[in-house]
């Protein structure tokens, strides 16, 4: 006998309302079969934090009312404070209005309590209301405050049930306001009878009337109710839709926001990358997750009810929530924050991306036809099957992640002019794609790549780099393809052979750049003091040339010959019969003995080299360095004395080239005399620079490339460099 089968009972929600989720716990969920929000305890609570907040301010409301009503009947100064109250909310409320701006409406309303009317408060003392000056202002400040502070107390209640309970809120809003109107007129009974508001004057009439109690709590029942008739009239305008807070600060809403959500599920600082919350309520849940990469919210709702902040995309922007969950009100994302949106299948033609950042994004499917992308980041993005065609793609940024397989794209825009999209930008001109044609434009991308640069790019440093490279290794297939500046970037466009990773390329490329920037630099440095007191130590010669004219009178055309350690300057068709010895000091010594040669001490090249006093100075700097203590161990000496003696013995350099690296080795030996790493690294850099440049220019059969490969590595390793 066959037993009927239990009925089959629908899948139990895991209740998370309330929950703070861990990352563990993330990984297991199914979102859409989760309750989450606000727990039954944080609903209570909510609830109850508003009544409270309620009855603070129904306190407050009519002690102010009860005042007001009972001055304006037993008092003249009631009219005057009443006017300045009445003067300082109207200006408040039209601040309000023009610039939406409620702390400047605040401080209207409380400073022009009282300051708004100081001729008013002159005049009147002019003609004997004296206490008007003082007493009118302080009440009307008084009085404007407690109403100010009863509509955000109020307001901030409002809100917390608005959050809290989104499909309760119109009763429950209504609730909230009735016992607050209700209980400010209870209050305003109890303070108006009972004489605890009584002016001077309204004492001594209640000595002598034994009724006037009924009638005082008449008094302040009415003027308690009147005022909070009218601030619960302006929290109703707040509250027209609970979907619509019109007017309601910015600052008020954040705060109930706040408030009321810490009872809702947390996802605070978790990855809620590819979580699918399709068609769920985001009331009460806390968004501010470390990355929401591809997180789906297609058909979600209650977005003014979740805490959300800008830390992976611009989530806080509604435009931005109303993309995401399907639903866009506007096409304009200029500048926005989209990285990781999932978008597939979105409808998106005409849509701006101008400047935005797309890195990330999902557009599968998407519809983007006559989108502008111009200066847009798509880095990682997958447009499989996305319809491209019309778009402008001027200067963006895509890498080989960036995914266009099966794209459909007849032609794009190359260009903008004054925003629009121009027939002359067309590409192709005269006809359309063919079928995968601009997929296989793009995948370029497979061997190019983009380096950024946040100071000024030196173009001269950055050819030379890909010339070391073209030269030193052209398995690489480094090539400069481009350079750009992007604001305050320089982006310089690299292309690469296949198989060379870009990390690799691009590391390679900063530390060449930088090294060569640097000595560049050194060189550039050099050669300006080498220009500099050249141009000092010729100015002294013509000015003693000069002198000696004037005392001889001569015209006579003699030879003058300059010497320069060791590179003599002939200065020809110079005057000068008889100079008398002088010593003159010109950023080296000048010696003018009597007939016609000078010796000028300095480190400039001339026009004829001695390559004798060249060597002879590098010999004296190598015997300032220590032997090795090693007999069979070469040491730093011994290394640079082989390099010195393989230079000046080698028949296949110019004297020109051997008086460079005559003048390198030296500076190689001052490197082994510093105790300045940085100064160290950057005379090293620059002899070893220069040594390459001129054997480079050498037949490959020249001894002194054989020697110099073997000796600068040994040499370079003592400094204690790497080699």
């Amino acid at each position: 006998m066959n037993q009927a089968s239990p009925p089959t009972s629908l899948p139990r929600l895991i209740d998370l309302r309330g929950k703070r989720i861990s990352q563990e716990i993330l990984s297991q969920l199914d979102l859409r079969q989760c309750s989450l929000g606000l727990s039954v305890t944080s609903r209570i609570g909510i609830f109850s934090l508003s009544l409270l907040l309620s009855l603070l301010c129904s306190v407050v409301a009519a002690n102010a009312g009860a005042k007001l009503a009972l001055d304006l009947v037993f008092d003249y100064q009631g009219l005057r404070y009443l006017a300045i109250a009445i003067v300082a909310i109207i200006l408040a409320v039209f601040v309000y209005w023009v610039r939406s701006q409620w702390l400047q409406s605040i401080l209207v309303a409380l400073v022009g309590s009282w300051l708004g009317l100081p001729l008013l408060a002159v005049g009147l003392r002019l003609v004997g209301l004296e206490n008007f000056v003082v007493v009118s202002p302080l009440y009307g400040t008084l009085l404007t405050a407690a109403s100010v502070l009863s509509v955000i107390g109020l307001s901030l209640a409002s809100s917390l049930l608005a959050i809290g309970f989104k499909r309760q809120f119109r009763w429950l809003n209504g609730f909230l306001l009735g016992g607050f109107m209700l209980f400010c007129g209870a209050v305003g009974v109890v303070r108006g009878a009972s004489g605890a508001m009584d002016n001077p004057y309204l004492k001594e009439i209640r000595s002598t009337q034994t009724m006037m109690g009924s009638f005082t709590g008449f008094l302040g029942w009415l003027g308690s109710s009147v005022l909070a008739v009218a601030i619960a009239s302006v929290i109703l305008q707040f509250f027209q839709d609970n979907r619509r807070w019109q007017g309601q600060p910015d600052a008020i809403r954040s705060l109930g926001k706040a408030i009321a959500n810490l009872g809702g599920t947390s996802f605070y600082k978790l990855d809620l990358s590819h979580l699918n919350f399709s068609e769920i309520s985001l009331a009460n849940i806390d968004l501010r997750a470390k990355k929401l990469y591809r997180t789906r919210f297609t058909g979600t709702t209650d977005w003014d009810a979740a805490t959300v902040d800008d830390s992976y995309l611009d989530l806080h922007q509604p435009k931005v929530q109303a993309l995401l969950k399907g639903e866009p009100i506007t096409q304009n994302f200029f500048r926005t924050n989209l990285r990781g949106a999932y978008l597939q299948k979105a409808k998106l033609q005409d849509f701006d991306f101008t400047e935005a950042i797309l890195d990330g994004a999902d557009l599968r499917g998407a519809k983007l036809h006559d989108a502008k992308f111009v200066r847009t980041l798509v880095t990682d993005v997958d447009f499989s099957e996305a319809n491209l065609t019309g778009c402008c793609i001027k200067d963006w940024s895509f890498n080989r992640q960036t995914c266009f397989q099966g794209v459909i794209c007849e032609y794009i825009y190359r260009d903008l002019e004054d925003g629009e999209v121009r027939e002359r930008y067309r590409y192709p001109v005269g006809r359309n794609f063919l079928p995968g044609e601009f997929e296989a434009i793009v995948r370029k991308i497979e061997t190019s790549y983009e380096l950024v640069f946040e100071q000024e790019i030196d173009p001269i440093s950055l050819s030379f780099v890909f010339e070391k490279f073209r030269l030193e290794d052209e398995s690489l297939g480094l090539e400069l393809q481009g350079l750009e500046q992007r604001g305050d970037l320089w982006i310089v466009k690299v292309g690469h052979r296949e198989g060379v990773s870009h990390q690799q390329a691009g590391e390679m490329i900063y530390e060449s750049y930088e090294d060569v920037r640097k000595v560049n630099q050194l060189a550039l440095d050099d050669k300006n003091d080498q220009i500099s007191r050249l141009s000092s130590y010729i100015q002294v010669l013509m000015d003693m040339l000069q002198k000696s004219v004037e005392r001889t009178g001569s015209s006579a055309a003699e030879s003058v010959i300059v010497q320069v350690q060791g590179h003599p300057i002939y200065l020809t068709n110079q005057v000068g019969e008889t100079m008398e010895n002088q010593n003159i000091n010109a950023g080296g010594n000048v010696d003018a003995s009597r007939g016609e040669r000078f010796t000028v001490g300095g480190d400039i090249t001339g026009s004829t080299i001695n390559l004798g006093e060249i060597s002879g100075s590098v010999s004296n700097v190598l015997n300032q360095l220590p032997s090795s203590p090693e007999p069979t161990q070469p040491g730093i000496k011994e290394l640079l004395i082989q390099l010195q003696q393989a230079v000046d013995e080698d028949t296949d350099l110019a004297p020109e080239d051997k008086a460079d690296l005559l003048e390198h080795v030296k500076a190689l030996a001052e490197a082994g005399q510093t105790p300045d790493q940085e100064k160290k690294k950057g005379l090293v850099r620059k002899a070893r620079i220069n040594f390459d440049g001129i054997l480079k220019s050498l037949p490959s059969t020249a001894n002194i490339i054989e020697s110099c490969s073997k000796l600068l590595p040994l040499i370079i390793k003592a400094l204690g460099l790497p080699a």
